[in-house]
């Protein structure tokens, strides 16, 4: 009976891989049926792609669509396990991480043998993971700048005689990240208008992405890792289905040692979204901004195949 228990099993496993394998490929076509539809993505190329060469796989990251944990399965094919536990080792300033290795960043003409896959994301849970993660929890001390020329921009705050706005926001921005490391910091005074939230608000994330924020965590798929331009990819995953998606892939390309070679990396522990959160969020925008949000993120919403439209009707709703 064991003998006969395992057939079933992998029979269940071809059939899973069959029928990944075939919606794949129509998701692929679907994407070039498309290109000429969209309005900012039919020329674009792709910015950035890695290339890890132990399993003959390309990827152009997209972040906030699953991209820590892409790197973290292919982490320990170069690295030992101590480094490996360190997120850190996919960002540019690591010594000898991924980004500082030639081997990780593809050739001119790729090689031969390369498969190219693509993870991405509902652009409107995107932008907000990217709000909940990297604002509200200030996770990235490199934009608390940013975020200060955000507040100032577009915080609504009336001229005050001898009122200084930079100093103002600093002071409830390095409030908002003391917080969030468990230091104890004074609390700025009541009256800085600053102070809530003492971060930028999503109203404020939005008005900035739709203003052209150049920024890697908020800029559409389609235009970062080129689906309609002169190299085509192989595999589409997505982040909703991201787990069989990624073991599929691996058992299509003979990879499926990377399941389990290294463990996932926690994404700051922000905790998990619900409709009920999602709808609170987005219920702070204005008509003018779920449109021009829906604008922005058009051409993504159409190659992959995402309901923004829907989202869009049901917040207004």
């Amino acid at each position: 009976s064991g003998s006969y228990v395992f057939i079933l099993g992998l029979l269940k496993i071809t059939y899973h891989v069959r029928e990944f394998a075939e919606e794949n490929e129509r998701k692929l076509d679907w994407i070039q049926s498309q290109c000429n539809n969209t309005v900012r993505s039919k020329l674009s190329e792709i910015l950035e792609m890695f290339y890890f060469p132990k399993s003959l796989l390309g990827w152009c990251p997209v972040y906030k669509a699953a991209s820590s944990n892409v790197f973290a399965h292919f982490c320990s094919d170069y690295f030992d396990n101590e480094i490996c536990q360190n997120k850190d080792v996919k960002t540019k300033n690591f010594e000898g991480g991924f980004r500082d290795l030639e081997d990780f960043k593809e050739t001119d003409p790729p090689p031969k043998d390369e498969k190219r896959f693509l993870v991405v994301r509902d652009p409107f849970r995107r932008i907000l993971s990217l709000y909940r993660n990297k604002v509200e929890l200030l996770s990235s001390p490199i934009y608390k700048e940013t975020y200060l020329s955000f507040m100032m921009h577009y915080r609504p705050i009336k001229w005050i005689t001898k009122f200084d706005k930079r100093t103002a926001a600093y002071m409830a921005i390095n409030y908002a990240a003391s917080m969030t490391e468990g230091k104890n910091q004074r609390k700025p005074d009541e009256d800085n208008p600053y102070l809530y939230p003492p971060y930028p608000t999503f109203k404020e994330i939005v008005d900035a992405t739709i203003a052209g924020w150049k920024n890697n965590h908020v800029i559409p798929a389609s235009q970062r890792c080129g689906p309609c331009g002169s190299t085509p990819y192989d595999f589409l995953l997505k982040v909703e289905t991201f787990d069989c998606d990624l073991k599929n892939m691996f058992n299509l390309t003979g990879n499926l040692r990377l399941l389990t070679n290294s463990e996932r990396w926690m994404t700051n522990q922000t905790p998990a979204l619900n409709m009920t959160m999602f709808y609170s969020y987005y219920s702070t925008l204005s008509t003018e901004q779920l449109d021009g949000l829906l604008y922005f993120y058009q051409d993504d919403c159409l190659l992959f195949q995402y309901p923004c439209a829907e989202h869009v009707e049901n917040i207004k709703q």
